[in-house]
């Protein structure tokens, strides 16, 4: 025969253990969706290196991708002082440039150019858009946005997941990107 001890004993343990499950799931789901958000991110780098630039086929590639692999998030492009371009995901994977400042920006593209500086006989300091030999060269800087999908979460947490590409040559950039206001 059960006491009230032993009864209130094992509803203790009962609560203990669905706690830990819990914990344990939430874990598990938080950092399965956090390493899944850093290939995203991985690919949508290797693919702006592959294509020399944000062009037309590169981001059409990076639509198709992430809205292939699900990813919704938005969010706000870094204020930082960089000139960020903000894209987001088309339903018909063009060139999704969103206007500067836009809250549903799907993920953001920074340029990055690189300049070398030469000194010339009259002491004149010449800059060149890159190093000798290679006249058009750029880096660019990826933002993806990592939120969680829980309702009370959701508003409270909200990580960026960026990086850079290498150093890419010949830089092929549509026009948008060159002529357009930047974020930042």
């Amino acid at each position: 025969m059960l006491t009230l001890k032993e009864a209130i004993g094992g509803t203790w343990i009962f609560v203990i253990v669905i706690t830990f499950l819990a914990l344990f799931t939430t874990f598990v789901s938080v950092s399965t969706n956090y390493s899944r958000c850093y290939k995203l991110k991985d690919e949508v780098l290797l693919t702006l290196e592959r294509n020399h630039g944000i062009n037309s086929e590169s981001i059409t590639s990076i639509n198709a991708y992430l809205r292939g692999a699900g990813y919704s998030s938005v969010g706000k492009c870094p204020e930082d002082g960089t000139c960020w371009y903000p894209f987001g995901l088309n339903k018909d994977y063009t060139t999704g440039y969103h206007a500067p400042g836009d809250k549903n920006t799907n993920y953001c593209i920074a340029k990055y150019q690189i300049t070398s500086r030469t000194d010339d006989e009259d002491s004149k300091t010449i800059y060149t858009n890159g190093p000798v030999g290679h006249p058009e060269s750029a880096y660019y800087g990826v933002v993806l946005f990592f939120r969680l999908d829980w309702p009370i979460l959701r508003q409270m947490f909200s990580i960026d997941i960026s990086g850079e590409t290498s150093i890419i040559y010949l830089v092929n950039d549509f026009d948008e990107v060159n002529n357009e206001e930047c974020y930042g």
